[in-house]
């Protein structure tokens, strides 16, 4: 399996060794692993950090920063297949963006899209990092309620 679909199987918990011997899905919180990704939107540099939300059924959720710039902007949403669904929120609460995009090999590809459609940016994102596992109440207190 590539490198990019082998690392969300885990990261979502679908999928690989675990599921194929029918465990219980309590087994696979064990393997909980955060993804790193770094690529373009548009013509801006973007770092992507992707984890489980703290029910593998709930989905995925992150953030992610523009290189020079501090702030950090919420992401949440799901992965079927090889497609990845995202929506993104600047204040936490209001979706402020969606990502459509594919995986191949290492690699994410899609579109970004402004709220009200208006707006549509190109990006490529490429595994750069599996992170160490995070503690659900670290978790929560970075990313909080965000959906």
């Amino acid at each position: 399996m590539a490198l990019l679909a082998a690392s969300l199987c885990l990261l979502t918990g679908i999928g690989g060794a675990a599921a194929q011997e029918g465990q219980a899905v309590s087994a696979k919180h064990q393997f909980v692993q955060g993804l790193s990704l770094r690529g373009t939107l548009g013509s801006s540099k973007v770092q992507v950090d992707l984890r489980t939300k703290e029910e593998f059924e709930d989905g995925i959720e992150g953030g992610y920063f523009l290189f020079g710039q501090s702030h950090t902007i919420l992401l949440a949403g799901e992965i079927e297949g090889d497609e990845l669904f995202l929506e993104e929120s600047v204040n936490g609460k209001d979706v402020s963006g969606q990502w459509n995009g594919k995986m191949t090999g290492d690699t994410i590809t899609g579109e970004w899209q402004s709220v009200d459609g208006m707006t549509h940016k190109p990006f490529s994102l490429r595994i750069v990092l599996l992170a160490t596992p995070k503690k659900a109440s670290e978790r929560t207190a970075r990313v909080g309620q965000h959906k």
